[in-house]
């Protein structure tokens, strides 16, 4: 029997890493669409990777929303390369073994700037917020931009180092491939 493997972003099973002062109804929505694939996943018998949550691992629980860009640093890329190595390796290991184990692709959370896969957000974002005058143009300043967060973006550069093929995919549209 060849077990199957999934790779997935931390807060699949820990949504204490998310930030605070969430939209409360967004978040409920993202809550519902990881279990609805948490429990497909467990009914197919997956075996399942969680990557680390790099956002919080580098700047805690009381970190602000960031933008990709903020992200896009050669420190942030470093320490991404860092948390990734065993998780890499895991997955070369496994990939050498087609005939017991069978990748199925990674699956991150749209949006993040770390872990979207199809989209994250982009802006004017950083600096200081001083007597607040700038703040408003800077929340306007953020927009949805259709390429994966920073995180996704090193893992598929590392994967491609090793010459290994996984495919990723946002909950819905893996949902969509069943």
């Amino acid at each position: 029997m060849i077990q199957k493997i999934i790779v997935v972003s931390h807060c699949f099973f820990n949504d204490a890493v998310k930030l605070k002062h969430q939209d409360m109804e967004a978040m409920a929505a993202e809550r519902a669409a990881k279990r609805t694939f948490l429990l497909h996943a467990f009914s197919e018998e997956y075996e399942m990777i969680q990557l680390p949550c790099p956002e919080f691992l580098l700047y805690g629980s009381r970190r602000w929303g960031h933008a990709v860009s903020q992200f896009d640093t050669p420190h942030f890329r470093m320490e991404a390369r860092r948390m990734l190595e065993p998780i890499v390796m895991q997955l070369e290991e496994y990939a050498a073994y087609p005939d017991r184990y069978e990748i199925l692709g990674i699956v991150g959370i749209d949006g993040s700037p770390s872990c979207g896969v199809d989209y994250t957000y982009d802006g004017d974002w950083g600096g200081e917020f001083g007597n607040g005058d700038t703040l408003p143009a800077m929340l306007e300043s953020l927009r949805r931009v259709n390429k994966p967060g920073i995180f996704m973006r090193i893992l598929k550069e590392m994967l491609h180092e090793k010459h290994l093929s996984v495919g990723f995919y946002s909950i819905d549209a893996f949902m969509a491939g069943l």
